[in-house]
């Protein structure tokens, strides 16, 4: 690493997590580079958050800057990071997740050699908080066992195992099954945030949406192999919107809904549009559509897959399973 190492900015929302500081600050300060600053964004904590980190900010290797404001969600609280970040490098952590030691100067060496790369993302490793087993090895294999789509795009091979996508399906492929390198296993460059930001108004889900805006934006993306993120899963997760009952499907999959419709705007091409449009068909009759079945709210959901008809009307299971539904009301 050469004496000008970039200057990373880590970028911490925090929202009630006093349970998690102690591992968040270890992982921080753990890390095998020293060129980077800590910003930590309490996003209106009524816990004892804040003055935890008060009371042990003598124990820190370096000092941190810390941001208060009125809770108003995490992708506000990044935002708001952001606006205060110096560096020319941005690192999101979550505050109950971790890094291995080597997440910042892998990248910062990364991107020295490598400036006409943007995002540059490893893989994530799911693991259960309370016992540390792993659950999920990487997220570079789908359940199925392949390996994730955007992957198998063109690359052009560099030194220290960078790959760096090459392929103009990049866009398509994005949209359709999402990127891979979340942005807490990534670092960016910041002039991405110049033109685009965090949508403040979602509470979660935005990151994929976010991620894909970026592709379609023209940034350069490239990977390793390596993990750069160890995701704990635990009973105290933010999420609003994940699985479970049908409530939450339902908010889930409006959510979706939501942020597919986004993207619209930012595609190019008849084929990235027409991409949005699958995956939207998709929300509407296989998420919305079965989360209002469970619900017996058989008309909204007659509704939705007719909203996936309209926009995906060759697919002969939206038409099978509308007559369902639409069964299901008369009958109801």
């Amino acid at each position: 690493m050469s004496n000008n190492s970039p200057l990373i900015s880590v970028i911490v929302p925090i929202y009630n997590r006093l349970h998690f500081l102690p591992q968040l600050f270890n992982t921080i300060f753990a890390q095998d580079y020293e060129n980077f600053e800590v910003i930590i964004v309490d996003d209106g904590s009524t816990d004892d958050s804040a003055k935890w980190i008060n009371d042990n900010k003598h124990s820190f290797r370096k000092e941190i800057t810390m941001i208060y404001q009125p809770n108003a969600g995490h992708y506000a609280a990044r935002n708001n990071g952001l606006d205060h970040a110096k560096g020319e490098l941005i690192a999101f952590q979550d505050s109950d997740d971790e890094w291995p030691s080597y997440h910042l100067s892998q990248f910062a060496k990364l991107f020295e050699k490598n400036p006409d790369v943007d995002w540059i993302f490893g893989s994530l490793r799911r693991i259960n908080h309370d016992t540390r087993e792993t659950v999920e090895e990487s997220n570079f294999v789908t359940k199925g066992g392949n390996r994730h789509p955007f992957l198998l795009l063109d690359t052009d091979t560099r030194e220290d195992g960078l790959a760096v996508i090459t392929d103009k399906r990049i866009g398509e492929v994005a949209i359709l099954s999402r990127v891979p390198g979340s942005t807490q296993s990534a670092i960016m460059r910041k002039k991405i945030y110049s033109s685009l930001r965090f949508d403040p108004s979602y509470r979660t889900a935005y990151d994929q949406f976010f991620a894909v805006k970026v592709v379609l934006a023209g940034f350069t993306f490239g990977f390793v192999e390596d993990v750069h993120q160890i995701y704990h899963i635990h009973d105290a997760h933010v999420s609003t919107v994940a699985g479970g009952n049908a409530d939450k499907m339902e908010k889930s999959a409006r959510t979706h809904i939501r942020g597919y419709s986004s993207l619209l705007p930012c595609t190019h091409t008849k084929q990235e549009a027409d991409k949005v449009n699958k995956r939207l068909a998709q929300e509407w009759a296989w998420s919305l559509s079965t989360a209002l079945r469970d619900k017996k709210q058989h008309k909204a959901e007659f509704k939705a897959m007719c909203n996936a008809i309209k926009l995906f009307p060759s697919e002969p299971l939206y038409w099978k399973t509308a007559l369902a539904a639409l069964t299901r009301s008369i009958v109801g």
